[in-house]
């Protein structure tokens, strides 16, 4: 269901948002008419003509080492028990090795729809081997993928259903990623690109030089940017030059944040609420000169001349919360590109994340595929 406040005589006014968010027989005529739209839209996009999309993205790629614990209580109590008899073995701990990073994890969710994407990051020569592997029969650009550097890796623990997540982090030469890393052939492609992407801010000393570089750049060629800075909880100190620098410069457009990251940006109480987020969205938007797309478990929203909300859909089964943002963030880019409406746009990004969460395997939708997908989960689920 898509809600709108629309923006009158410069501030932006309220409808009852938080009980209709509660409703489950609401109106299914706009519910399947949103729905419709955007099928539509979607079955008109010629393939041939998403391939000429170009995007570019930087600067990060991990390796991701997944730990799959079924409690937190009770496996920590078998591993603090192995660590007091002086070390041993903990079988039984399921695990699993693929991509990881911010800008490796979007560039796949938008090369499997079709689009053309130019990733940079630094890294060493296994990190390449490794790309090469998890991007094999992908349309994903690795000329930019510099091998002078080390590599970065993430151990994930998920534990529980609900797969709540600690990562632990060895950063790499992401840390220290900063623009005079670009070659010609990099800039070459952001001029050429729709839009370029500076992700994962909170993990690079170097971000805010670099996004401040990058788009600058990009807009002297007409490109759209976008940021999404990740968790920058531990970096707390440094996010008043990043809003000076990048987030309330013109040169950003689109500014891709989640609720617990909102916080950190604009000053008021942490807010459960979906009404209390969204007021918080709306007072950092009116503070930048970016749009600004807020993306939560419970729905998303796109502020700019008016607030478009869109609620997320609910699953019986979520096999993992890492990388729900990433697919989020390429679905939102993809809507942009493409040109849907807000609502559509949004109600894509939620349906791509939907799809990747609740599917056993960690693997991104193409286009049909998430088509199918939405087909199927507008028949059973209400909004």
């Amino acid at each position: 269901m898509l809600f709108l406040i629309n923006k009158i005589n410069g501030d932006y006014h309220r409808k009852a948002l938080l009980s209709i968010f509660y409703l489950r027989k609401i109106d299914r005529y706009m519910e399947n008419k949103i729905i419709n739209e955007l099928l539509k839209k979607l079955d008109g996009i010629e393939k041939e003509k998403i391939k000429e999309i170009r995007v570019t993205l930087m600067p990060d790629f991990f390796v991701d080492h997944f730990l799959l614990f079924e409690s937190f209580e009770k496996d920590f109590f078998r591993i603090q028990k192995i660590y007091k008899q002086g070390g041993g073995n903990v079988p039984g701990i399921a695990q699993r090795i693929h991509q990881g990073g911010n800008a490796a994890n979007t560039a796949l969710a938008l090369s499997k729809l079709g689009l053309k994407v130019h990733l940079i990051c630094k890294t060493d020569k296994l990190g390449k081997h490794l790309l090469e592997f998890f991007f094999k029969d992908t349309n994903i650009d690795l000329r930019g993928i510099k091998t002078d550097g080390e590599i970065a890796i993430t151990t994930a623990m998920e534990f529980g259903k609900n797969h709540s997540n600690v990562l632990v982090g060895d950063t790499g030469s992401v840390s220290n990623f900063d623009f005079d890393v670009l070659d010609e052939y990099d800039l070459k492609n952001i001029e050429e690109s729709k839009l370029t992407g500076v992700l994962n801010w909170s993990l690079n000393k170097c971000g805010t030089s670099l996004a401040k570089k990058v788009f600058g750049f990009a807009k002297e060629h007409n490109v759209k940017t976008f940021m999404d800075t990740g968790d920058p909880s531990h970096r707390k100190e440094e996010i008043p030059d990043l809003i000076k620098n990048v987030v309330s410069d013109r040169n950003l457009d689109i500014f891709g944040i989640n609720e617990n990251e909102l916080i950190h940006f604009i000053k008021g109480n942490a807010t459960n609420t979906y009404q209390g987020q969204i007021d918080l969205a709306k007072k950092l938007k009116k503070s930048i000169n970016a749009r600004v797309d807020l993306h939560t478990a419970s729905f998303s929203c796109t502020i700019d001349e008016k607030c478009t909300v869109m609620p997320t859909m609910k699953f019986s089964n979520i096999y993992r919360a890492t990388g729900a943002g990433d697919t989020w963030n390429a679905g939102n880019i993809f809507g942009e590109l493409v040109g849907l409406n807000e609502g559509e746009r949004l109600l894509f990004a939620n349906m791509l994340a939907g799809h990747y969460i609740s599917i056993p395997n960690a693997l991104h939708s193409n286009l049909e595929e998430i088509k199918t997908f939405i087909r199927k989960i507008s028949n059973d689920t209400i909004y």
